[in-house]
């Protein structure tokens, strides 16, 4: 065979790869395409750097941030006031139902904030049940002013110093909106669809979600940076653990960070896929509602929690790659906790705190369950049936019922979980797990699925957040972490060592501290 014809065959086989799609194979659907709704890691997942941007944003490696949307900032030396510069150029991505008029401005970055800060402004009619982490956070008390100086400078000027506010820029919280994509829904009385019609300024736009299958996305023709080398994206919605590392395995799809450690040995060794460990802080917990009857009764909540053998479910859940968890999240991922000996299970102890509270033999009580696994936790029922288990010797009849996950992540919000397994992932401050966990207002419309509210935490939230100093801080939430201890509105059963599992054809998958890669920056071999 000529030459040439050998060169063009290659070449052809290569470019043919380069357009290859690329499928993620996903725990659940996403409860929308909006992350300032959720603080649900599938939905952020979805949603967050794919079809958005924001001010600055997660580099690869340990903590460190690179300018995204705002092209540099100052904050003041008192902390109070943080002053963006725009990057400009930046142009808006286009579909059937938005074209826009104009590039990225301030005006976008003011709609972005001021509509979870705000709640009469119009952009906050797309979220009736509130913006997770500008509730948890307290946002609505943080901003004095939210100021355009310019088209492409903004001032924000804060009542009080805020420690964690640069990370919460990087965070899919706050990813940057569009404006004028906003106005055009409020004068058409559909806010709610920039949620499922998503408009933004990041490497992929969505074409279509089915859902319970897949979400489907092309590349954006108008990115600002270098278009993606990867022309299409579909992730794959596939409850069943067994099933995402079968379809895995058959090629189907070439990326999941999901698996069950169980099926991680069907992948070790094998040059066809690369494993890489994640730096995200992962932790799987247990929730008690604690204004639900038997479990508003602290006394009941420490019997519960003091008697679950982790080191089984470690075992048994994890395969042993997870550690048991002693604190609400491992000091190995994140600082600001106090390291604290496993105990082993206290029935004699239980037993005892269970009769003081009225209940000497037991009672009948409910944990909801999701179907499948997460990242933070491979097997949920598996979970609560070692959870059912160890319970039943103090008497305690645990009915475990099945609800999907954006069902239950939604009556869980409203106070309606009575018992529940979840997990908490990413993050690179303390306060965005414990703002969301354990705060007051994400008590009333948050992720704070235990509905549990407590002054002195509340009060010590506040002190690590306007702390100038790491070390102050970190008291602060060591204090948290004690009062959780007494209190137990939930408990942590493992502390996760989540791995990104992918076709050693795909490259440039580096994890960030918040998630598994930077998908503009995925490529084929």
């Amino acid at each position: 065979m000529p030459r040439l014809t050998l060169l063009f065959l290659a070449l052809a086989s290569s470019s043919a790869f380069a357009a290859k799609t690329l499928v993620i194979c996903a725990d659940a659907d996403p409860d929308g395409f909006d992350p300032a709704q959720s603080a649900n890691n599938t939905t952020h997942q979805a949603s967050a750097a794919k079809l958005y941007n924001n001010l600055i944003e997660y580099e690869p490696g340990p903590f460190k941030f690179s300018p995204s949307l705002a092209e540099r900032w100052t904050i003041s030396p008192d902390g109070l006031s943080y002053t963006f510069t725009l990057r400009r150029g930046v142009k808006w991505q286009r579909s059937e139902v938005f074209k826009p008029s104009r590039d990225f401005n301030a005006d976008d970055v003011l709609w972005t904030l001021q509509r979870q800060i705000d709640t009469s402004h119009p952009g906050a009619k797309a979220a009736p049940a509130g913006f997770p982490y500008a509730n948890s956070g307290d946002w609505k008390n943080l901003f004095k002013a939210v100021e355009k100086l310019d088209d492409y400078t903004v001032r924000l000027t804060l009542n009080k110093p805020y420690a964690p506010l640069l990370e919460r820029f990087a965070h899919p919280a706050l990813a940057v909106v569009s404006a004028e994509y906003g106005q055009q829904l409020e004068r058409a009385g559909t806010p709610g669809l920039v949620s499922s019609q998503p408009i933004g300024t990041g490497p992929y736009q969505l074409i279509k979600f089915d859902k319970g299958a897949q979400a489907r996305y092309e590349a954006n023709p108008r990115y600002w940076r270098q278009k993606p080398a990867i022309p299409k994206l579909i992730i794959a919605t596939v409850s069943d653990p067994a099933v995402r590392a079968q379809k895995l395995l058959a090629g189907e799809c070439q990326l999941a960070d999901n698996i069950k450690p169980q099926d991680l040995p069907r992948f070790e060794g094998k040059p066809k896929f690369t494993l890489t460990p994640l730096r995200v802080q992962s932790s799987a917990q247990l929730f008690f509602n604690a204004g639900k009857k038997p479990f508003d009764d602290k006394r009941v909540r420490q019997a519960l929690a003091m008697v679950i053998d982790r080191a089984a479910i470690v075992k048994s859940v994890f395969d042993g790659r997870a550690e048991v968890a002693t604190t609400p999240y491992s000091p190995r991922s994140l600082w600001g906790v106090e390291a604290v000996k496993p105990a082993a299970p206290d029935f004699a102890r239980a037993r005892k705190l269970l009769a003081e509270a009225g209940y000497p033999n037991g009672f009948e009580a409910e944990m909801w369950v999701r179907p499948g696994g997460s990242g933070t936790n491979p097997n949920f029922r598996l979970s609560a049936e070692l959870v059912q288990a160890d319970w039943a010797k103090l008497g305690v009849k645990l009915n475990l019922v099945n609800v999907e996950w954006v069902e239950l992540v939604k009556k869980a919000r409203a106070g309606e979980a009575p018992s529940m397994l979840s997990g908490w992932s990413g993050a690179l401050d303390p306060d965005g797990f414990y703002s969301n966990l354990a705060s007051c207002d994400a008590a009333k419309n948050g992720y704070n699925f235990a509905q549990w509210c407590n002054a002195r935490a509340d009060a010590a939230l506040d002190e690590a957040r306007v702390a100038t100093s790491q070390a102050a801080r970190a008291k602060s939430y060591i204090a948290v972490q004690k009062i959780l201890a007494e209190e137990v509105p939930f408990t942590t059963l493992a502390w996760g060592v989540p791995v990104v599992v992918h076709d050693s054809q795909l490259l440039g998958v580096e994890p960030t501290p918040n998630d598994s890669f930077k998908v503009e920056r995925l490529r084929w071999k």
